[in-house]
């Protein structure tokens, strides 16, 4: 089946608004170092700036998913950029730590309007067997805008302000949601009610997408493969390449900004790979784990300082827990009916979310009870995300038992 035009315009639309969702999303990674200075803040206060907003983001996940089946991508890309917007200008002149603090999680929200409206705008204008490949390009894509804060957005920080890098922001997203409103057409008309259905009705629909083993199957595995990568990008990477390992904030930026250029090559091997193993996908999720696993083990049982080439090792194994985790979205796509395919992406996409916020919370407590960013404290710190791993992959072999007795 031929993609029309237009599709292939939507679809450019929404993977530039996912591209600046993600940059959003990413650009107090590289300014954490900057916002202990300017708040007078430490670990713990730090941690809560990326953990509000990705608890912001988990928690609305699922009215995001239910508002997308109701009222189309359209809406919901463009109103999540107007709402980022905001949050990066409150941040850009905030005074103090709890304004800042609010502006954050504000973003979190714009933000978790955007990737599975962009996934709604793939499931309808490309044909099935073209999909997992097409989202595994969003996502792809979405890795420019880490890049884009690890290098351009950092520039404007080192060199200008943090109102000015904040403000420029702010005014892009503005740009992009005129574009998306503007541009961007919902197909399966009839299924946009565009009015808010009634809380029984929402309730009815949770549970019964909950119900489904494969949407639980989809959740365990979007949980277990990304968190490390968002943990590392959005605050812990930077304060342990900084102080943990000497780098300086130049050189500690460019190694964040690898992270998506693995992520990118490990997306369109995951996205050749997941049509054909439709089958087997938990077996993709168990090895993307364990190279993960294997990857962080190596740099913490390493004698003295790791070198670069352990960092980066590390670096490599995680980026690839972005992409491997869409395949707890084609779990979904194999069982769930498209009415209730919203609704069953936002209860999938905000497992990462709510593994990463916890495992943040848990780094930034344990660096707390050390009393410094050294080496020896970040080390037992990132132990923390060995339970969390072994739960995820626990759940996925139970899981997948279940969806396979029906």
């Amino acid at each position: 089946m031929k993609v029309s035009l237009k599709g292939w315009v939507y679809w450019s639309i929404g993977a530039l608004a996912y591209i600046a969702a993600v940059t959003h999303r990413t650009s107090f990674g590289v300014a954490s170092v900057d916002a202990v200075a300017r708040f007078h803040i430490g670990p713990v206060l730090l941690s809560l700036f990326p953990v509000l907003q990705l608890i912001v983001y988990a928690l609305a996940q699922i009215p995001v998913g239910i508002a997308l089946d109701h009222f189309g991508s359209r809406r919901l890309i463009a109103t999540g950029a107007l709402v980022m917007a905001g949050g990066q200008t409150l941040l850009a002149f905030a005074g103090s730590y709890p304004v800042a603090l609010l502006g954050r999680g504000i973003v979190g929200l714009g933000d978790a309007m955007t990737f599975i409206s962009v996934l709604r705008v793939v499931a309808s204008w490309f044909p099935k067997e073209r999909v997992a490949m097409m989202t595994q390009i969003v996502g792809l894509l979405g890795w420019f805008g880490q890049l884009i804060s690890g290098q351009p957005f950092s520039f404007l920080l080192r060199n200008e302000s943090w109102s000015f890098a904040f403000a420029t922001l702010s005014i892009t997203s503005l740009i992009m949601s005129v574009c998306a409103y503007s541009l961007i057409r919902d197909a399966d008309l009839h299924l946009i009610s565009g009015e808010w259905p009634s809380i029984q009705d929402v309730k009815e629909k949770i549970k019964t997408v909950w119900h489904m083993p494969a949407a639980r199957l989809g959740f365990w595995s979007h949980f277990t493969t990304p968190f490390s990568s968002q943990t590392f990008a959005l605050i812990w990477g930077m304060p342990f390449m900084v102080n943990a390992l000497g780098y300086s904030k130049t050189q500690a930026s460019n190694f964040i900004s690898t992270n998506p250029l693995f992520g990118m090559i490990a997306g369109l091997l995951i996205g050749y790979f997941t049509p054909k193993m439709q089958a087997h996908l938990q077996r993709m999720t168990y090895l993307l784990t364990i190279y993960i696993i294997f990857s962080w083990s190596i740099l913490l049982l390493w004698p003295g300082k790791p070198g670069w080439f352990v960092v980066l090792f590390m670096i490599a194994a995680i980026s690839a827990g972005g992409p491997g985790s869409l395949i707890g979205i084609a779990h979904a796509r194999k069982h769930i009916p498209r009415e209730h395919m919203g609704t069953a992406d936002g209860l999938i996409n905000s497992a990462g979310f709510y593994a990463a916020l916890l495992n943040m919370l848990l780094i930034g407590a344990v660096l707390q009870i050390c009393g410094d960013y050294s080496l020896a404290s970040f080390r037992w710190a990132f132990l923390v995300q060995f339970p969390l791993w072994l739960i995820g992959l626990r759940q996925i072999r139970k899981y997948v038992r279940l969806t396979r007795e029906i």
